[in-house]
């Protein structure tokens, strides 16, 4: 089957009958990729891109979390959880094999979670401008004031946390020009400027992830906020960080720590950039995932 020009979108049959809804872009003869959305938003996100990925003979999978698009609400969503979610939507899918892995911001933790539950299943990983999982006593210690004080808030007050996600969903449901031209009068100017350019791509991808009444991302909040029911350490695949020196919603102050946890993982910190880099690095971040799974091809092809 060729590349389509258009992302596919997609449904699967999880096994306790919920639906998953995904994006697919590229060849589903070519090589698996999964990515993980960011908070607030949805597989919608990605930079549509047909002839890169044909080049490297990559597609990629990028599945809503539960109550993001049309994924069904899950309201004990957790990393593990969702985790055993992209298992099963692989299998659905007759991808039994190793894969790619990658998520952006809070999608790096589901990313993380996903290698670490299920090591046969993933080849390799890119956390782009990831986070820590805000819930985990030993990352305790490394997080901003900023982000100890936002934990605080939504484990402290659900109740105003659940109504503002609701004002929210509405808003993106019916003046969704409107709110993302708010939102970016209130980002640091570096998200600011790569959020005007991938305007209508952004916006579309937060009315998706702001649907059913903006239940998934409460849900979605809680379960970062909780205990996250994995061990960084047990991640197995080799990972790759990218992280911009101007990121104005994760400092890259911790991500050592992280890449440390994470067996000296290599980081690229991108001077100038913020939490949006991977819209204009997609094609190096691709380039490089196809390098790692080419490397984890040759050295299962040199055990056999």
């Amino acid at each position: 089957m060729s590349a389509s020009l258009t992302p596919e979108s997609l449904t699967v049959r999880l096994p306790d009958g919920r639906t998953l809804g995904l994006t697919r872009h590229g060849d589903p003869a070519h090589r698996p990729v999964v990515f993980h959305h960011g908070f607030g938003s949805s597989g919608l996100e990605l930079p549509n891109d047909p002839a890169l990925l044909a080049r490297l003979q990559l597609q990629v999978l990028a599945p809503d979390r539960p109550g993001v698009g049309q994924s069904s609400v899950f309201r004990a969503l957790t990393f593990p959880s969702f985790a055993d979610d992209v298992v099963a939507m692989l299998d659905a899918l007759g991808i039994a094999g190793p894969v790619g892995v990658m998520g952006w911001s809070v999608g790096g933790v589901h990313a993380l979670a996903l290698a670490a539950r299920h090591p046969a299943r993933v080849a390799a990983g890119q956390l782009l401008s990831t986070c820590l999982p805000l819930g985990e006593r030993a990352a305790y210690p490394h997080l901003s004031r900023l982000w100890k004080l936002l934990r605080w808030g939504q484990v402290g007050f659900p109740w105003l946390n659940r109504t503002t996600f609701l004002w929210l969903s509405r808003q993106w449901q019916h003046r969704p020009d409107r709110t993302i031209d708010w939102f970016i009068r209130l980002m640091f100017s570096e998200e600011a400027r790569v959020t005007t350019r991938f305007r209508a791509l952004l916006r579309d991808a937060a009315v998706a992830g702001f649907a059913h009444h903006g239940r998934g991302v409460y849900d979605d909040a809680q379960a970062w906020c909780r205990p996250p029911g994995f061990r960084i350490e047990d991640v197995r695949a080799p990972v790759r960080l990218w992280h911009g020196q101007a990121d104005g919603v994760w400092a890259p102050g911790n991500i050592p720590y992280l890449a440390q946890r994470l067996g000296g993982a290599p980081v690229h910190l991108l001077p100038s950039q913020g939490h949006m880099l991977y819209l204009e690095n997609w094609a190096a971040i691709l380039t490089e995932m196809s390098g790692l799974l080419d490397s984890k091809a040759a050295e299962n092809r040199t055990s056999c």
